[in-house]
């Protein structure tokens, strides 16, 4: 996931639990390890991520919800063809949506500031034009491809405790043990080293 907002991280946490339930849910169809835990499957990533992947990229604001680019791409092209700003009423119908809803879409973009409403006065027909480029949309979680070359590292070796030498008295001291034989790292099949 890149590091696009520090929100990732609780939303990552969300992520992980929403796999562990959906893995819990098909239990029956599922491996579980030597300990009798069950084991979640890429299949379980898939499921959530098609449900949650927009939710979270529009929480980070990596990308623009659907609504609201369809919306400002209408409007560009309305703009387009007689360089001229487009009201709420005219671009309703080519939304073929009502002016309520129409309205609710352009303040969502107006928000953002991929539209501006160049009418200032209160009362008066808003007459829009297009504002900011509209960004093109970032991936936020990995797809399953992606991650199908993954592995998870869970034991460590070596000895359990480490030695620092410490600069000023140049004596070797304890240091941290080795992180404990539950911690995971992933790591993408193209960067493992070569023993």
């Amino acid at each position: 996931m890149p590091p696009l907002d520090v929100r990732l991280r609780r939303d990552f946490k969300a992520l992980l639990n929403l796999i562990t339930a959906h893995a819990l849910l098909h239990q029956a169809t599922r491996q579980r390890d030597t300990e009798g835990c069950i084991i979640a499957t890429l299949e379980d990533y898939a499921v959530v991520r098609e449900l949650v992947a927009d939710l979270i990229s529009e929480g980070v604001e990596a990308t623009v919800p659907a609504t609201v680019r369809d919306t400002v791409e209408k409007l560009v092209l309305l703009y387009s063809d007689k360089s001229e700003p487009v009201t709420n009423a005219r671009l309703a119908k080519e939304l073929k949506l009502d002016k309520s809803a129409t309205w609710r879409r352009v303040r969502m973009a107006k928000d953002r500031g991929y539209v501006k409403n160049q009418e200032e006065r209160e009362g008066r027909p808003a007459q829009l034009v297009p504002g900011d480029a509209l960004p093109d949309d970032v991936e936020v979680l990995p797809t399953v491809e992606q991650l199908r070359g993954c592995t998870v590292a869970g034991e460590s070796g070596g000895i359990d405790e480490e030695f620092i030498s410490d600069p000023e008295s140049g004596e070797d001291k304890k240091g941290p043990p080795n992180p404990p034989d539950d911690t995971a790292t992933v790591q993408p099949e193209d960067e493992w080293g070569v023993l």
